[in-house]
């Protein structure tokens, strides 16, 4: 079992490795300063190691996540490598007749890979299509492809989440996970990251049982405090092995009422842009993907009027014709030399008809989540 001793251990062997990444730079060319660091899987997960340009693989994990985990520890931004190098350790031939671990492990890469769930190299394979299909899309400014992957990398952190869920369960654990009172909170020690992890759900009998996550990083600062709702960053973040030891700050490091109450803001704000948004047309012009980044940037500044950006957004969400498209483009490129957002909002309200009518508009008014509806389910510290 895991001891606290063990953890600030390995907090301290992991910043003397990556000092620049974990904010220690006053160990860089000290004797504290470690070279070379050999670990198990302990440090594939949740771990800032980008000060390192060289990953050995001694071993090769059966679970192709794994290896993945492993190389995102140091394929981090913050990086100053140009170039990174994963060398993989496999078995001599008299050994593989024997294991068959580099045959299982490629078969199951080629399964992930059958199924459309992976784009990135593991053991050396040759590049994959889809790489220079994205590639490809993201240089012809198609927006839609950075959308497109962070739904691929929710969709697998849910499925990794439900067989974790399922796990938990088939080992009995069901009523006490039931037993739970809401409100609970926890805490775990993490190496260079402090932060704030929520986790709400719809009150029963209202629609449904809708969860909603948001991670407060406090990594900067309280003033300077961003929210994050990526399920697969705030997995890799917050999960954790149950003998993991249990840590909380003290009282007067952070106001979590604060804190929770800028996580609900951003779970409201959120189904106030997927109401005005609503079903997007399947067949949209590049440039419309654009522009509807661009709206939904401005939507809560103060220097527009909520409304005018809202008639914007149902324009550029419903299919438009040529002659339309080429006024946006024109409208576009203006704003992108002068940074004039209410000059481009009053273009793109002279054309087409927006998607919806006035009573489309009362019902999405209506769906608007609001802040009675959610219910605090836990939280916990990620604390350096």
């Amino acid at each position: 079992m895991d001891s606290g001793a063990d953890a600030r251990e390995r907090a301290r062997l992991v910043a003397s490795f990556a000092p620049r990444a974990n904010h220690r730079e006053k160990m860089i060319g000290t004797e504290d300063e470690i070279d070379i660091l050999i670990s198990t899987d302990v440090l594939s997960e949740g771990q800032n190691l980008q000060d390192c340009g060289l990953l050995i693989n001694y071993d090769l994990h059966w679970n192709p996540t794994r290896m993945v985990q492993r190389a995102g520890r140091i394929d981090r931004i913050g990086t100053t490598f140009d170039t990174l190098w994963i060398i993989n350790m496999f078995p001599d031939d008299g050994l593989e007749q024997l294991l068959g671990l580099v045959a299982s492990l490629t078969r199951k890469i080629a399964a992930i890979d059958r199924s459309g769930l992976l784009d990135a190299s593991i053991l050396g394979e040759v590049a994959h299509p889809q790489n220079f299909n994205t590639l490809h899309r993201i240089e012809e400014e198609d927006g839609r492809v950075i959308e497109e992957q962070e739904q691929f990398v929710e969709l697998a952190s849910s499925e990794f989440l439900l067989q974790n869920l399922k796990e938990l369960l088939n080992r009995g654990m069901r009523q006490e996970l039931e037993a739970l009172p809401d409100g609970i909170h926890s805490g775990l020690v993490r190496n260079g990251v402090r932060g704030v992890f929520f986790s709400f759900v719809f009150a029963p009998g209202k629609r449904g049982r809708t969860h909603y996550w948001r991670y407060i990083d406090l990594a900067e600062g309280i003033d300077a405090a961003s929210v994050e709702d990526n399920r697969y960053i705030i997995t890799n973040l917050i999960q954790c092995p149950p003998e993991t030891p249990r840590f909380v700050p003290e009282n007067d490091e952070v106001n979590i009422f604060e804190l929770q109450e800028r996580a609900i803001d951003s779970i409201i704000q959120a189904s106030m842009r997927e109401s005005v948004i609503g079903d997007i047309p399947k067949i949209l012009d590049p440039i419309q993907t654009t522009l509807r980044g661009v709206l939904r940037h401005y939507m809560n500044m103060p220097q527009v009027k909520r409304q005018e950006v809202i008639s914007s957004l149902q324009r550029v969400n419903a299919p438009q014709p040529r002659v339309h498209l080429k006024l946006l483009k024109k409208a576009y490129q203006k704003f992108s030399t002068d940074g004039n957002v209410q000059g481009l909002i009053d273009i793109i309200n002279t054309i087409g008809i927006s998607v919806g009518s006035s009573g489309d508009m009362r019902e999405q008014e209506k769906a608007i989540l609001k802040r009675e509806d959610l219910r605090l389910v836990c939280f916990e510290y990620v604390w350096w």
